[in-house]
């Protein structure tokens, strides 16, 4: 029977600044070298070629940078754990799809040592270095698998929905190439808006100017954007799977939460959205939201003054989804 919890409300900090004392947790990863890539530039930043029309963010080493940084977020909610996941003994086969800089991969082929670790993405951000029992492949996760039916003993899935069209099909993939018995680990945060509860944020915000762009951006290219908790929680359990539980976490932006631990992830996540609003949405601003590239850059600074200055106190959700293939 699947459950889900509901998070307690976020206190914000009276005394809030926009500095936070602790040494920056982004860590920098070695890139695959240059002579394999192929890329563009747009607005100063980097794209890989072979990839730019579905995969709409960048892949210089800022957002390599930044998406280590969103690893650490996920190690700081979950208390260290490389995963929600419990498991009594290393599972021989795991998938990590949309591994990104392959850090989660690395990390999990570490702590479990018994396990063989394929991290797959579209586009080419992993090191040329890797461990033992770890490798990266570059593959569209929306086509159809050519992996072996009944295979994996675990996957893992996370942040993926801004670039899956039909998610439902994706499951169903996940499903069909999990054995039996294989533990599955599905995060994704909202892409629809920020929340807040005590009328910090008014309705002419930067952020909801900014999200009423990105909404736009992804129903032009087939993204559903209002996908939540519960809708994930549905397909997984449509597509087969049981024991699927969902656990919600409210994520504040910035550092106005009075709680310390609360504190600090609103500290990555300032870190973060530095660049990453501009990851999210610059390209997409600028090739299918109609925007010139002075309107999207005054929007994407607008958004990361409110977040530093801490006057409005908001929130996201990180949506984390377990669940068993019946045996």
């Amino acid at each position: 029977m699947a459950t889900d919890t509901s998070p307690a409300p976020i206190h914000a900090d009276n005394e809030v600044t926009s500095d936070w004392d602790e040494e920056s947790v982004a860590s920098s990863t070695q890139s695959l070298t240059e002579s394999i890539l192929e890329h563009v530039f747009e607005n100063g930043r980097r794209y890989h070629r072979k990839s730019k029309d579905q995969y709409f963010f960048p892949s210089d080493d800022t957002e390599q940078d930044r998406l280590d940084l969103v690893h650490q977020l996920h190690l700081e909610l979950l208390r260290g754990d490389i995963t929600m996941t419990k498991f009594t003994k290393d599972p021989a086969n795991v998938l990590d799809c949309g591994c990104g800089t392959g850090i989660w991969a690395l990390d999990f082929g570490d702590v479990y040592p018994g396990s063989h670790v394929i991290g797959v993405d579209i586009a080419p951000l992993q090191p040329g270095w890797t461990a033992p029992n770890v490798k990266f492949e570059l593959d569209d996760l929306e086509k159809e698998w050519t992996y072996k039916p009944n295979h994996f003993n675990f996957i893992h899935t996370r942040h993926l929905a801004a670039g899956i069209k039909d998610y439902k099909s994706y499951v169903r993939q996940i499903y069909h190439h999990s054995a039996p018995g294989a533990r599955l680990e599905l995060v994704e945060h909202n892409l629809n808006s920020y929340f807040c509860d005590d009328g910090t944020m008014p309705k002419n915000s930067a952020y909801n100017r900014y999200f009423q762009a990105l909404r736009t951006c992804y129903k032009t290219l087939g993204v559903n954007p209002l996908l939540h908790g519960k809708e994930y929680q549905q397909m997984l359990e449509e597509a087969g799977f049981v024991d699927v539980k969902l656990e919600e976490y409210k994520v504040p932006v910035g550092t106005w939460p009075k709680d310390r631990k609360l504190k600090r992830l609103g500290w990555i996540t300032l870190e973060s959205a530095t660049t990453g609003m501009e990851a999210y949405g610059h390209r997409l601003f600028t090739n299918l939201g109609g925007l010139s590239s002075e309107e999207a850059k005054k929007l994407i600074d607008d958004v990361v003054s409110t977040i530093k200055s801490g006057k409005e106190h908001v929130y996201y959700y990180e949506f984390y989804l377990t669940a068993r293939k019946p045996e």
